[in-house]
């Protein structure tokens, strides 16, 4: 079948609804395969579906996607008040999806995870709409497993996930689809859009899209020995809430090298001008620093559920492309391990190097052909 053929059914652009929620580890491979999807002469009808308070119902509308509200909360917190508050809001966000793909009757659903793709993917499956999966992690969530007995296909960034996913369920390795926008950017370009000196070491630090209190403690640390040294730079996003904390004491003014911010709009740009990233053990950090050949310092998790980001930062340690502070050390030992590092160029290109083998260079291509497949085998007309 041919890709202009697979771009619409029954001679109209196929529709395609997205899901995913939560951090920018979910949402950005959405937004990123919806900006796919809507290239060529038979743009896909795209709308996305999230929760209104998510950090999707901010990005998707600035990515120019339709943007649906839905209901839904994680129900694996702990306490039964927590637990039964969860399931209502998992039934009464089912309902809500299963109302809006009523209406909008796409050809295909994805998800790409969070506790919001729960409820798209069963209702999906009620209204028997081909569903596809991305799990980005090396260990699904719960969510992705429960939602891979319904899915047509599961798409997965790690060959090792088929493992830990029920017997007899369809996997296909698609890799991460990083956004072209990272992956493409020039780093000289970069460096003179932020005002950074080609002689400069740049590390970039992120603690996700909400900010994590032990990579600020590693950055505050990191602060004061970057300014000893003329050729770092700091370019540090603390997550909007914990902004006051984290800058709290520090001498902000004292050179243009280190520079720090609640949020991150202009990531893709920060990663081309980075030498180092600093940052949790994410699915997106790690593939968005793979497509830029970046050595990085992983400050996983461990309260994310089934500790899915130690067993992320684990694959890339035993691969040579990260290293490892437990969050219990991120503010003791974590400065000394990024500025050796730093110090190191031998080692940011060995590193560099190995995480860049990880990179799936077509991972975002092989997602739209699939999400294409599916809509012209099962579309609905």
């Amino acid at each position: 079948m041919s890709g202009e053929a697979m771009s619409t059914v029954a001679g109209r652009p196929i529709r395609v609804a997205l899901s995913g929620g939560g951090s920018g580890g979910h949402v950005y491979p959405a937004l990123a395969v919806a900006a796919r999807l809507q290239e060529g002469p038979s743009p896909a009808e795209v709308t996305y579906l999230g929760v209104a308070s998510g950090l999707e119902a901010d990005l998707v509308p600035r990515a120019g996607v339709p943007f649906a509200p839905i209901h839904a909360a994680a129900w694996l917190k702990p306490g039964l008040v927590a637990k039964v508050m969860g399931a209502w809001h998992t039934g009464r966000g089912t309902w809500d999806a299963w109302r809006l793909l009523s209406r909008v009757r796409p050809d295909v659903v994805l998800t790409t995870g969070g506790y919001v793709t729960g409820p798209v993917g069963l209702a999906a499956s009620w209204l028997k709409i081909p569903l596809l999966v991305h799990e980005q992690n090396v260990w699904p969530g719960l969510t992705n497993r429960l939602l891979a007995r319904r899915a047509q296909l599961v798409l997965t960034t790690y060959a090792e996930t088929a493992r830990h996913l029920p017997d007899g369920i369809p996997v296909r390795v698609s890799g991460y689809p990083v956004r072209p926008s990272v992956a493409e950017a020039q780093r000289e370009e970069a460096r003179r859009q932020l005002g950074l000196s080609v002689e400069w070491v740049v590390v970039a630090a992120t603690g996700g899209s909400q900010g994590a209190p032990a990579v600020n403690a590693l950055m505050r640390g990191l602060w004061p020995l970057a300014l000893a040294q003329p050729n770092w730079s700091v370019v540090w996003a603390t997550g909007p809430r914990r902004f006051d904390a984290a800058v709290a004491g520090l001498d902000r003014d004292a050179s243009d090298r280190l520079r720090v911010t609640p949020y991150l709009y202009d990531l893709d740009v920060v990663l081309a001008a980075a030498d180092v990233v600093v940052g949790r053990a994410g699915a997106g950090t790690l593939a968005e620093a793979a497509a830029r050949a970046l050595p990085l310092v992983l400050v996983p998790s461990p309260h994310v559920s089934e500790h899915h980001q130690e067993k992320n930062a684990a694959a890339w340690s035993e691969r040579g492309a990260a290293l490892i502070v437990p969050e219990s050390e991120a503010s003791r030992t974590g400065p000394a391990v990024v500025a050796a590092l730093m110090d190191d160029e031998r080692a940011r290109r060995t590193m560099g190097g190995r995480a860049h083998e990880m990179h799936h260079a077509a991972a975002l291509d092989r997602i739209a052909a699939a999400v294409r497949e599916a809509a012209a085998r099962g579309g609905r007309g």
